[in-house]
């Protein structure tokens, strides 16, 4: 069974790494192969391959099927919707996911921003909605969050806002699991205090996680407690175990020679179901269920128990009804977690410890492994959380140890008891809720405390070839057995993590990268010891904005934590919105700006404005500021800042929004030199990319900045014509995602995030 669910995973992460997808006849020749394949003892793994790939390109068809229309994209319809989770406030916006139930064309689920909404929306609600929909789209960078991948895996097939809302009177019933985590969350509200522990208490609790911050989510996972601020395996584990220990006790002075532990089993169950329903269903709390049921199973039915199989079988029955769930964090960290702790139970035996024979000694010696077993889990989750988070937490293993007892004796049961303890003996359960909110209180001064220190993670680089083997050596220290030789290669491995770097560009090269910010703009240039941002993207009405979503992300990626030069062309909020997100995570050095001081702040005095004639020299490659001028007072778009980069024969120009004022003014005081790449002036406006501008600049390469199918209808077409009439070639972020051009002074190569038929190529 596990060589059987180790295929069926590879099938499914194989077809996750295809291009694209087969097509309806070569699925259905695999399925028949694969039919075939299963009858042969000694082809069954290979058909199981076949079988997760099939499957998943099978799954992938019907989600795409089911997203919306084209004949529905950017239109304004009305629909009756059912909330189907709780809502989250972000700013001044509402998001929620709702499921339409009057229009069966439209996705099964949406989800929508609601701006400046009259009422908050309650899960289970039925609301009359009027919204503008479209299709899934996120922004393309490397290394960036995959926003519409996710939006894929949720099922999401479409997203909008809300024109106008109205609550649905009388409303229909709600399910008994949907009512009973409403209840809930109001009794909370009602009785707590506005605070980072009640949204702790809800999220682990009814897996309501709506009130827990962006700030606070990044505090949990310097910490590695992230796992126990959200529903998982865990609490489903300690939930069932409980009630298991708690029927024993209970029952034993009336048991009398009857077998109690078969009602303890059930109980414990039925108790671990009722838990996961309550807790919004995600994949870990998923997994935990099928695993108590099937260890209940084996208890019932007096079975040897396997718990590799077991686990086995939770993997193929979670895969079963979803076979994307396979590349979410959460199924990947949840199921090497557990694999990991049925390995080290099977290999490793605890030493008999001196003290154990003292008074406490039982104290001591469970304490001592429980930190071994959390550093077992740092070596051997060290290479996923790399790869998925960036980061490494090193004090993870002792903020574990601290909050996993407060955790498990008191958090979880008196919450769980809470939620059973209602009506006649609310009072009760509302003693017991202050006492969970009370122990969520302390967990959180141990997590706030270790957070603050300077070494609470390390941040990973992106790694390939030589440098991915080497962390995926870190987990040798979990997987082989103990005085195995090769074990201690895991130490080195870590060291050679450590101390990876990421690449620079050689000396007398520039690399530069349009990054996607939607209808913004953001470009970063980098050399080798020195590095210059070039505007940070829009903010949005949510609250957050391009610098901590992209600009930043990417940035780290790079392995770059410092900014020599950030230009910030003018003051449109589309290339400023980042600006306080890069001050806050990264340090700058030095600002330049074309309209008015992007931070007003006395203790950042390295402001000045951008004007013609300025120019620097980094590793060979030149930067000169063409515009604007030094005594200039012109606002709004034509104060643009405009920068040209200059690598051997190559030069590249930034434009930020000028329009056609500031490029009359470039054109007469001869400023202008062929560039073979231009960001393309205002993203593509009719008011800018004059036809005098479009000659004089002859670029071989234009990117314009955009937002998808963006309003303003950037860029125009008669720009786009220009440029390709030059002989150039028009790059759109929208549809390419990030540019990024790569020079060495006598050629460059031109590559795209988004698959083109022209993505990758070199030129000289």
């Amino acid at each position: 069974m596990l060589r059987f669910s180790l295929c069926v995973l590879c099938g499914m992460y194989a077809m996750h790494q295809a291009a694209s997808l087969p097509s309806a006849p070569w699925l259905i020749a695999f399925a028949v192969i694969t039919t075939g394949m299963m009858l042969p003892a000694r082809l069954r793994p290979l058909a199981a391959v076949l079988l997760g790939y099939v499957v998943t390109a099978m799954t992938a068809h019907l989600a795409i099927g089911a997203q919306l229309q084209s004949r529905f994209e950017g239109q304004i319809l009305e629909f009756v919707g059912t909330i189907d989770d709780f809502p989250i406030a972000a700013g001044d916006a509402l998001r929620m996911v709702v499921k339409p139930q009057d229009r069966r064309e439209l996705p099964h689920r949406i989800r929508l921003s609601w701006y400046e909404p009259t009422e908050v929306p309650q899960i289970g609600e039925h609301w009359q909605l009027t919204a503008r929909l479209r299709v899934p789209r996120g922004m393309a960078n490397p290394r960036g969050f995959d926003y519409e991948g996710w939006l894929f895996r949720q099922r999401i097939g479409a997203t909008g806002y809300v024109v106008s809302a109205a609550r649905i009177t009388p409303q229909p019933g709600v399910s008994t699991v949907t009512e009973l985590r409403r209840l809930f969350l109001q009794r909370t509200h009602a009785l707590l205090p506005d605070d980072a522990a009640r949204a702790v208490l809800t999220a682990v609790t009814i897996g309501a996680r709506q009130d827990i911050t962006r700030e606070q989510w990044d505090q949990y996972a310097r910490t590695g407690t992230s796992h126990l601020m959200s529903i998982s395996g865990l609490h489903i584990g300690l939930a069932a175990a409980g009630l298991f220990l708690l029927v024993r006790v209970l029952a034993a002075p009336f048991a009398r020679g009857r077998n109690i532990r078969d009602a303890a089993v059930v109980t414990a169950a039925i108790g671990a179901t009722a838990y996961t329903l309550i807790s919004g269903l995600a994949v870990p709390a998923q997994r935990a269920l099928l695993m108590v049921l099937l260890v209940s199973l084996t208890f019932l039915m007096r079975r040897p128990r396997s718990y590799a199989r077991i686990l086995s079988l939770a993997c193929l029955g979670i895969l079963a009804a979803d076979p994307l769930a396979a590349v979410t964090p959460g199924f990947q960290l949840s199921f090497f977690a557990v694999a990991l702790l049925i390995w080290s139970g099977q290999q490793f035996k605890a030493p008999v410890l001196p003290y154990r024979s003292m008074a406490g000694g039982r104290i001591l010696d469970s304490v001592w492994h429980l930190t071994v077993l959390q550093v077992f889990l740092l070596f051997g989750l060290m290479p996923l959380t790399a790869l998925l988070f960036d980061r490494i937490t090193w004090l993870a293993p002792f903020v574990n140890l601290l909050a996993l007892p407060i955790f498990n004796l008191f958090t979880t049961p008196l919450s769980l008891l809470a939620v059973v303890l209602d009506g006649p003996m609310q009072f009760a359960g509302d003693a017991l809720l202050r006492l969970a909110h009370l122990s969520v209180i302390v967990l959180l001064w141990i997590v706030d405390l270790a957070a603050k220190s300077p070494h609470a993670e390390f941040r990973t680089l992106p790694m390939t070839g030589v440098m991915l083997t080497a962390l995926w050596a870190t987990m040798l220290w979990a997987a082989l057995p103990a005085g195995f030789p090769g074990r201690y290669l895991a130490w080195i491995a870590m060291l050679a993590v450590i101390l990876h770097v990421a690449p620079r560009p050689p000396r007398d090269c520039v690399d530069l990268h349009v990054l996607d910010v939607g209808q913004g703009l953001s470009v970063v240039a980098e050399t080798r010891t020195q590095l210059a941002v070039f505007d940070t993207g829009p903010a949005f009405r949510s609250g957050s904005d391009t610098g901590e979503l992209v600009l930043v992300p990417f940035l780290r990626s790079l392995g770059r934590e410092k900014i020599d030069v950030l230009i910030v062309s003018h003051a449109d909020l589309d290339h400023t919105g980042g600006v306080h997100s890069v001050f806050k995570q990264l340090d700058v050095a030095r600002v330049l700006f074309g309209e008015s001081p992007p931070i007003e702040s006395d203790r950042f005095s390295m402001q000045s404005r951008c004007a013609a004639g300025q120019a620097w020299h980094w590793d060979g490659i030149d930067f000169r500021m063409l515009h604007p001028p030094a005594l200039a007072t012109n606002s709004g778009n034509n104060s643009s800042c405009v920068l040209e980069i200059t690598a051997g024969l190559h030069r590249a120009l930034l434009t930020g929004d000028i329009e056609a004022p500031a490029e009359r003014w470039l054109l007469a005081h001869n400023s202008l030199r062929p560039s073979r790449f231009v960001v393309v002036p205002h993203h593509g406006s009719r008011t800018s990319s004059t036809p005098e501008f479009v000659t004089a600049v002859s670029a071989e390469v234009a990117v314009a900045s955009l937002g998808f199918q963006n309003h303003f209808r950037f860029p125009a077409l008669e720009v786009v014509q220009r440029y390709r009439a030059q002989g150039g070639e028009m790059l759109r972020t929208d549809q390419a995602g990030a540019v990024t051009v790569v020079s060495d002074g006598k050629g460059y190569t031109l590559s795209t995030t988004l698959p083109l038929s022209n993505s990758i190529r070199s030129i000289q």
